[in-house]
């Protein structure tokens, strides 16, 4: 039972590596490359002697009306991969005919496999979650300090505004005065007051998502209270709502009070929490490919 199960264990990762090596050519030629890209996983392609073998991925492509085929062969080997892997795929290259192959393993190639491939033009690629080696030279952990401002509205801190009125004329301002004075004049007031145009339509958000973002605060320390006259255009409010002299008002300005908040967060991000894998080219060392983690 150990052994069957250490045998279902090794099928599994191996499966993964490979649908790990799928997803990775398949960012790679969506970005790199030509028309009607097909890349597909567990393959059965049919040899020149007539033997069908079974393709770990298999990546077809059209690049300038010419047709390409791409057989990938996936090793998830703990040790360095061996001449006879190497010949074996060689083998069934030669069989398939008219393919480039790519082998793609965790930790390396023996000098002889290496030779070998190079020598029939097999491309060698290393693909497995970073060493230490491979940050040289490049941004590991990621380090942010996040210090925020925001406006207050609470009880001791109040966020409060004036409505500033534009008669049409000085007539017009002799009757708004006039009822004020006798207290006749309902207007909208509280956060969720919206602004109208001259048609009496809403243009505005609610007082409370409209105002934090007209208010300037990255320059203001933690405190306050701070004063800040917004001036308006053809912005309108309506007056004594439902009652006979309903009427829209033209807005000059809001004059507001208000108090500053700060706060200030710290992230880090280490490198193992981003990367999942790195794809490089086992001859030049050189990154073709990082797989960030849920990407």
């Amino acid at each position: 039972m150990e052994v069957n199960k250490m045998n279902l264990d090794l099928y599994n990762e191996s499966i993964e590596y490979e649908k790990l090596t799928l997803s990775i050519y398949q960012a790679i030629l969506k970005s790199d490359c030509g028309e009607n890209i097909q890349v597909e996983h567990n393959v059965e392609v049919k040899g020149r002697s007539g033997v069908a073998h079974q393709i770990d991925v298999l990546w077809r492509f059209k690049l300038g009306n010419v047709k390409h085929k791409v057989l990938i062969e996936c090793k998830s080997y703990a040790s360095n991969l061996t001449l006879e892997k190497v010949r074996n795929f060689f083998g069934v290259l030669h069989d398939i005919g008219n393919a480039q192959g790519i082998i793609v393993t965790k930790t390396g190639f023996q000098s002889g496999a290496a030779e070998y491939a190079n020598y029939y033009g097999i491309d060698l690629k290393l693909l497995r979650k970073p060493t230490e080696k491979d940050w040289e030279g490049l941004m590991k952990d990621l380090y942010i300090n996040i210090t925020a401002k925001t406006i207050v509205s609470s009880e001791n801190k109040p966020l409060m505004f004036q409505i500033r009125l534009k008669p049409k004329d000085e007539v017009h301002r002799a009757y708004i005065s006039e009822l004020l004075e006798n207290g006749q004049l309902e207007l909208e007031s509280g956060l969720e007051l919206c602004l109208l145009n001259k048609d009496g339509n809403v243009c505005s958000e609610e007082m409370r998502l409209w105002l934090p973002r007209h208010l300037k605060v990255l320059d203001k320390k933690e405190g306050g209270p701070y004063f800040q006259q917004i001036q308006l255009e053809d912005k309108y409010i309506l007056a004594n709502k439902g009652l006979h002299n309903e009427q829209l008002l033209q807005v000059d300005s809001f004059d507001v009070s208000f108090y500053v908040e700060s706060y200030s967060r710290d992230i880090i991000r280490h490198g193992e929490e981003i990367v999942e894998a790195i794809l490089k080219d086992f001859n030049t060392s050189e990154v073709e490919f990082v797989k960030r983690k849920y990407n």
